[in-house]
Parts: structure tokens; C-alpha cells; sequence
């Protein structure tokens, strides 16, 4: 479980970093390792079961996502002036994203209250399969959404393939969730769009 929690806290400070210029990726990488070892190392310590503080990770990863999205925003527009460069994204735009972004969130919410036993209808069996893949599929709609402006093929695909995956588990209430992620596709499809996709074909 642990394993787990610290390896989804990579991989999604590996998205929210794509793009940047490689020393700032690796300097915010580092931050985060060294917070994961620390937090883990203090764990060991105090004696935490394994499960609490796998938990413990992945409240650490949801609270913090507003934090990251909000870094990634700053530090790019940094990264972008040094280049001479602007951003060319509205600020309804950047709002739209930032409301996307919640919506999306709301898996990952649920997966770790599934994780730490928060729905006690489930079994142990259940708690353990359902909670994990939740938390993968709200990070593969977060992955998409923050794509979208610079990779739109594979971020509308990321964002279509959670919508699914989401709507398949949450069946009783694919009524919402369905709807939701069709805005979730539009917003991505939107941002896509000054990237120059979809392509069309050159004439001949």
C-alpha cells in the first residue's frame, strides 16, 4: 500500500511538472522524494501501521493538488516570460480548467475514504480493489485536463478513457457522471484547439 501511495505521488508530480524546463522538473521531483522519505521515515518511528500511513500519503496527494496546480500555473508563466513568450490562454479559460480540475479531484476524495475504510459497507476484498482504482482513475482525468494544451490527442483520450472507466464503476449514477465528463471532454478538446489539433490535412 505503500508502494502504492508513494508511487501515484510520482507519477502525478510527473505530470503536473511535464513541460517545464528539465532543471525545474527535476528540482521539484527531488522535493517531493525527499518529503515522501521523510514523511515515511517519521512513520517507522512513531510505529504507524502500514495501512495508516499509505493513507496518510494519499490525503497528503489529494489536499495538495490545489497547491501543485497552482505552482505548476506560476512556475510556467515564470518559465514563460524568460522566454520571451506569453501565455495565450484566457483567464475564463484558465477558470474553466481550474473548476475541471475539482470536478475531476472528486474520484481521488472518494478513493482514499474507500482506502481508510471511511464506507464501511464494503468488505476488506472490495475496499482494497475499488479504492486504489479510483484514486488512478481521478489521476488519469487530472493527467488529461493538464495535457490538453500541449499533448490534445493523448489528453482527450486520458480524459474519455476516466469518464468511462468512472461512469462503469459508479453505474447507479452514470446519469451525472456521464454528463460531467462530457463538459470534462470539451474543456479538454477546447484547450486543444490553439495547439492546432485536430490537425487537418495539408493540401496536396
Amino acid at each position: 500500500m505503500i508502494s502504492l501511495a508513494t508511487a501515484l505521488t510520482r507519477a502525478w508530480t510527473a505530470t503536473y511538472t511535464r513541460g517545464l524546463p528539465s532543471k525545474l522538473q527535476a528540482e521539484r521531483r527531488e522535493e517531493i522524494d525527499c518529503d515522501l522519505w521523510e514523511h515515511q521515515r517519521l512513520a517507522d518511528l512513531e510505529r504507524k501501521p502500514v495501512t495508516g500511513i499509505a493513507a496518510e500519503i494519499l490525503l497528503r496527494l489529494i489536499l495538495g493538488i490545489p497547491s501543485d496546480i497552482v505552482w505548476r500555473i506560476e512556475t510556467g508563466a515564470i518559465a514563460r516570460s524568460e522566454r520571451g513568450t506569453s501565455m495565450n490562454e484566457s483567464i475564463v479559460m484558465r477558470g474553466l480548467l481550474l473548476l475541471a480540475l475539482a470536478v475531476a479531484a472528486f474520484p481521488l476524495v472518494i478513493g482514499v475514504l474507500v482506502v481508510i475504510g471511511a464506507n464501511g459497507e464494503m468488505s476488506d476484498t472490495e475496499r482494497l480493489l475499488f479504492g486504489p482504482l479510483q484514486v488512478v482513475v481521478g489521476l488519469i482525468i487530472l493527467s488529461g485536463l493538464l495535457l490538453s494544451a500541449r499533448s490534445p490527442g493523448l489528453a482527450l483520450g486520458l480524459v474519455i478513457a476516466g469518464t468511462i472507466a468512472i461512469s462503469a464503476m459508479w453505474y447507479w449514477a452514470a446519469v451525472i457522471t456521464l454528463p460531467v465528463g462530457l463538459v470534462l471532454v470539451a474543456i479538454a478538446y477546447v484547450r486543444g484547439r490553439p495547439a492546432g489539433w485536430p490537425r487537418r490535412p495539408q493540401p496536396v
